[in-house]
């Protein structure tokens, strides 16, 4: 089965890019250099109209060389890609109120003092910690989900009992938890066709100005 719809998550520790059959992986490093051909070659070979990603937050870098570069790409092709820009909050919130996550997530972004707990009863983050913080208390936080990683040295141990996992098919996103899934399509997250997308950071990225 063929489709016109390529899926994108630039919010996590890698941009995972898939067509909802095989995922490609691009790790941060090589970003820069590899994410704009390789999304040129894709479109050019399967004829992609349409990129769904998934956004907020995560590596500053990943966000904005992923947008960056999809928009880049849609001017190269004339605009002819409609992108549909998922937000995690949103679709977080919907697995939650559909039962298929628990109440709390665990945010973080590879800041070791800003992790943030937020509560999806509240709609507001409810706790901040340091990274060591976090370590001590991972025994006694209960009732909470992380984002997915690749790099197995991401979280403290017991964090990765609570990970999530993110997959795609035929327009369609399905979130993984322990043994519950949560399935939405385009239509069921009240998308809208994009002609650009933007990184949605959630925390400002820290910018360094030199000396003179």
């Amino acid at each position: 089965m063929e489709s016109d719809t390529l899926f994108m998550n630039i919010s996590s520790d890698q941009i995972i890019i898939s067509d909802g059959e095989n995922d490609i992986f691009l790790e941060r490093n090589d970003v820069e250099t590899i994410l704009g051909p390789k999304l040129v070659q894709l479109v050019d070979k399967w004829n992609y109209t349409k990129i769904i990603t998934l956004n907020w937050p995560w590596w500053f870098t990943n966000l904005r060389v992923g947008t960056l570069c999809m928009n880049i790409l849609n001017t190269v092709m004339d605009n002819k890609i409609v992108f549909f820009d998922i937000s995690k909050i949103d679709l977080y919130k919907k697995a939650h109120e559909f039962w298929i996550l628990p109440r709390y997530w665990i945010i973080y972004i590879w800041q070791r003092r800003n992790v943030w707990v937020y509560d999806f009863k509240t709609c507001e983050k409810v706790w901040q910690y340091s990274f060591d913080e976090l370590k001590e208390k991972e025994l006694s936080l209960y009732d909470t989900f992380t984002d997915e990683v690749i790099d197995e040295n991401y979280y403290p141990s017991r964090l990765w009992y609570t990970m999530i996992k993110t997959t795609f098919d035929w327009n369609n996103i399905y979130i993984s938890y322990w043994d519950k899934v949560y399935c939405a399509s385009i239509k069921d997250l009240n998308l809208k066709e994009l002609k650009s997308v933007s990184p949605n950071y959630m925390i400002n990225p820290s910018i360094t100005i030199p000396n003179k």
